[in-house]
């Protein structure tokens, strides 16, 4: 019996261990640190899940990988930017979450029509009730969140001062293709098809030719011809040094997707101007990298550590699709730097 009731022990005890394990360690595992805040793998999954839940709130839908990227990046950002702000003088007070959270939450204009102040502002507060409910936060968590969005924005907005109102642009297109695809067929045909064109539009007319029969872009993105739009210089780092010393009508040496080694890009710019007017979209997203490129700076004052692996980002979205009804996802990094234009 003696032997038996030690079998039995071992036996609950490798199915405890094994629990342990699987279910009570990795959410405390820890995956940033900011100086003495912490932030583990569970808290992780708890503000993914927040993102997720805030865009079906609003009507919205979000791609789940992309999210868990994006939420680690921004985790890590946005405490860099929180101990690193005041030293710019720049605080958010109590007030100014209640004047967010209010616009955020108050009805809009038309479902305001007729209402009385007092019933806007019951509406409101039904509203960021039921907001919580949905989400599943607490509201000291939610404003906290919306402190350091706040915070983001106004480090945004002071850094991103220096962008420039005009700068250097070109008016980039783009076909993709195959490593394997019938690259020097396509050549010969661009060849043929821009000889004799010398203006943005006859240079537009003749790609367009060779992005419909070869171009194994999105089918937006060769409905369009391939064009992606004026672009400045730092709005795409990864591809810039292959387009844009490129003279109007001439197409790129084949430029390898970095996302996709058997993909390939050839760039073709149309017209390039020296002092043009930047888009709002271009300059925002200057912005957004002047942003960044301050929070790399201030991010070597701190004591920083952050871990993310490809075991870490499976167990998240796991833990995502046990929540949450996801799909897989099919990211396409590139297209998600060139959004909006």
């Amino acid at each position: 019996m003696g032997s038996v009731g030690v079998a039995i022990f071992l036996i609950l005890a490798v199915f405890a261990i094994g629990y342990v394990v699987a279910f009570v360690l990795p959410p405390r595992e820890l995956v940033v640190r900011v100086n003495d805040v912490q932030y583990t793998r569970g808290d992780l999954v708890e503000l993914v899940r927040i993102k997720q839940r805030g865009a079906e709130f609003g009507g919205e839908s979000i791609d789940a990988s992309t999210n868990i990227f994006e939420s680690l990046q921004t985790v890590v950002e946005n405490e860099i930017i929180k101990q690193s702000a005041p030293s710019l003088g720049i605080t958010v007070s109590d007030d100014e979450i209640d004047n967010r959270v209010d616009i955020m939450m108050r009805p809009s204009e038309e479902e305001s029509l007729g209402k009385n102040k007092d019933q806007i502002s019951r509406e409101t507060k039904e509203r960021y009730s039921t907001y919580l409910n949905i989400v599943q936060i607490d509201e000291p968590t939610h404003r906290e969140l919306v402190r350091k969005s706040m915070l983001r924005e106004k480090v945004r907005t002071s850094v991103g001062d220096a962008v420039p109102f005009i700068a250097e642009q070109v008016h980039l297109f783009r076909l993709v293709m195959s490593s394997r695809g019938e690259i020097d067929i396509m050549n010969i045909k661009f060849d043929d098809a821009i000889r004799g064109a010398n203006n943005p539009s006859s240079y537009q007319a003749a790609y367009f030719e060779i992005v419909r029969e070869f171009s194994e872009d999105l089918p937006e993105t060769v409905r369009r011809g391939g064009e992606i739009g004026w672009i400045a210089k730092g709005v795409i780092p990864d591809y810039e040094y292959s387009f844009f010393d490129l003279e109007p009508g001439e197409m790129s040496d084949p430029v390898p997707n970095v996302d996709n080694k058997n993909q390939l890009y050839f760039f073709m710019i149309s017209d390039k101007q020296k002092g043009k007017e930047l888009s709002p979209s271009v300059r925002d997203e200057l912005k957004n990298k002047a942003l960044v490129e301050w929070v790399n700076k201030q991010r070597k004052a701190h004591d920083v550590y952050a871990v993310f692996n490809s075991d870490i980002y499976n167990w998240i979205f796991e833990q995502m699709k046990i929540s949450i009804d996801i799909p897989e996802p099919t990211p396409d990094p590139f297209q998600q730097i060139l959004g909006g234009f």
